[in-house]
């Protein structure tokens, strides 16, 4: 499934616990897991096991364990994992201790599923408790010399005013600016590293769905017709609906909201006595019957107890036959993009597109569960132009064509060039507007009525500070006013989203640091966020060398 510097997951290993986290995921939202909750307990799995290989490592390294009787202690000592005082608390939400000695000192007589889970719980305390161990450790080595605290402080509470000229962009008509495709060239060249991408792909597709025909739904309502007269009749209304229904029996009370609207009126008509059998009428993809098995008053409001005979519309043999034979008709005489193209215009197909496919994707607009879709699109073999052979999903066939392959690394120029349109147009802005402003020499008042500028001082600017004034976020102009001299003039430069000219400026510097225990407790805080946001794992993961196979197996 996966290498970690050159340690191998084996398919077998991946696949017992991802049975076993399935079975939990299941305990917890049901039996009928989404699609989406299906993928997401594999790639959970796998990355348990990436985790789990990374961090083993760093353990051991350290010397680093929990004994038997630390565990112990998270369970039964004063203050006992988080985890437990969860799933052993009464109904006000204390923590029941007796409870928890009591289903521990049974646990040898429970059933054996029982048991495994208080393994599998065991363990993950185990790891939770180690993974804590290892972030307090990393925790524990936060240290802030006495000059770097100095600096921070300089840097934080310096303080700056500055008097600037300002020619906003917006101020320049879109329409004077001419972008060449060297400009749009150049920018690229500059900013790559701002377009890195994983690998992806790119397809066009075609659904066939598999719906119910008029056929189809005739049947189903004359299967319901069918099924009247019996239901009617029926003395056990209870194993008739269970014998012939979609729909179980299911025996509560009903007040007029809780009704089919369609029928609200006839079952609490009081001439319609238990017995009366409403339909077919349809409802919820379905034909059904509804019969009025008893009514009464309930806490002064009238109440009715129904049994529904429900009978889902869906495909027939017929039809999921003849939506295939579509399907293969139109990937048997299209093997070529080209034809791909043809045969849905011709047909009057409608084409679907999904521009950007990863390794990880697990949703495509209109379709459920594309995951094998996917998993095509990557194979090696498969290359641009290629059509595929017909996917078969849940209710609807699929036929896809891989139109693009766009490497790990920088994404090509043609596909950002879009995203880059409102950059690079402000960059040329930047150019013109330094050069109006430079033909104006020194005289401010001249670039305010001739131009348009706006003459103004800006304050209260530090290094942590993002934006300049009301001038947007200008991270470069910040540093440069930072950095000159007093006296010093500098400009015109062309900034974010305006030109600038930047004179007296004047700084105040913050008074040496008698006490360093506030901006120690800062630092410290900072630290300690990222290590319990996932800092420390999430570095390692980053510096370990992985083969990620993911994709070849789900």
């Amino acid at each position: 499934m996966a290498v970690i510097d050159g340690e191998k997951i084996p398919y077998k290993d991946f696949e017992d616990l991802k049975n076993k986290n399935m079975e939990n995921m299941k305990r917890s939202y049901g039996a009928n897991l989404t699609s989406a909750q299906t993928y997401n307990v594999y790639n959970s799995t796998l990355e348990q096991m990436i985790k789990d290989n990374i961090m083993t490592k760093e353990y051991n390294a350290v010397g680093m364990h929990v004994t038997a009787e630390e565990l112990y202690d998270q369970f039964v000592g004063e203050e006992p994992h988080q985890w437990v005082v969860q799933n052993f608390s009464d109904a006000n939400g204390n923590f029941d201790r007796a409870t928890l000695e009591n289903y521990m000192q049974n646990l040898d007589n429970a059933p054996v599923e029982y048991r495994n889970q208080w393994v599998e719980f065991e363990n993950a305390i185990k790891e939770n408790r180690l993974e804590s161990k290892f972030d307090n450790l990393v925790k524990a080595s936060f240290y802030l010399p006495k000059r770097l605290a100095d600096k921070y402080n300089e840097t934080k509470n310096t303080k700056a005013t500055a008097d600037v000229v300002v020619l906003r962009y917006a101020s320049i008509p879109d329409s004077t600016v001419t972008v060449t495709d060297q400009d749009k060239k150049s920018y690229y060249e500059e900013n790559k590293y701002r377009f890195e991408t994983d690998e992806t792909r790119a397809i066009d597709y075609v659904v066939f769905e598999i719906n119910p025909s008029e056929d189809d739904d005739q049947s189903a309502k004359q299967f319901v017709e069918s099924m009247k007269e019996d239901f009617t009749n029926t003395e056990n209304v209870i194993n008739f609906v269970n014998a012939n229904s979609d729909l179980r029996y299911d025996s509560t009370w009903l007040g007029r909201p809780d009704v089919p609207a369609v029928a609200e009126e006839m079952l609490f008509a009081p001439e319609n006595e238990p017995g009366f059998v409403y339909g077919p009428y349809f409802d919820q993809n379905s034909y059904n019957l509804i019969r009025l098995v008893d009514r009464q008053v309930i806490e002064d409001s009238l109440m009715v107890r129904v049994a529904i005979l429900r009978h889902e519309l869906s495909p027939s043999t017929k039809t999921y036959q003849n939506t295939f034979a579509k399907a293969n008709k139109f990937v048997t005489e299209n093997r070529t993009l080209d034809q791909f193209n043809t045969a849905i215009e011709t047909e009057g197909l409608t084409k679907r597109t999904q521009p950007r496919l990863t390794a990880s994707t697990y949703q495509i607009a209109g379709i459920d569960n594309p995951r094998q879709i996917v998993r095509w699109a990557f194979e090696d073999k498969t290359k641009v132009g290629d059509v595929s052979t017909i996917f078969e999903l849940d209710n609807m066939f699929v036929v896809a064509a891989l139109t693009e392959i766009i490497p790990e690394g920088y994404a090509p120029l043609e596909k950002v060039a879009e995203q880059s349109k409102y950059p690079i147009l402000n960059k040329k802005k930047g150019e013109i507007a330094v050069e109006r402003m430079k033909a104006c020499g020194t005289d401010y008042n001249r670039m305010v009525s001739e131009l348009g500028a706006e003459n103004t001082t800006v304050s209260d600017i530090s290094m942590e500070s993002r934006s300049v004034g009301n001038f947007g976020i200008e991270s470069d102009v910040i540093g440069i006013i930072m950095g000159m001299k007093e006296g010093e003039v500098v400009g015109p430069i062309a900034g974010n989203s305006s030109a600038f000219v930047i004179k007296n400026v004047k700084r105040v510097a913050p008074a040496a640091l008698s006490d360093y225990s506030n901006i120690e407790r800062e630092k410290k805080a900072q630290f300690d966020n990222k290590v319990f946001n996932g800092g420390v794992y999430n570095a390692l993961r980053n510096n370990a060398k992985i083969e990620d196979n993911r994709v070849l197996f789900y």
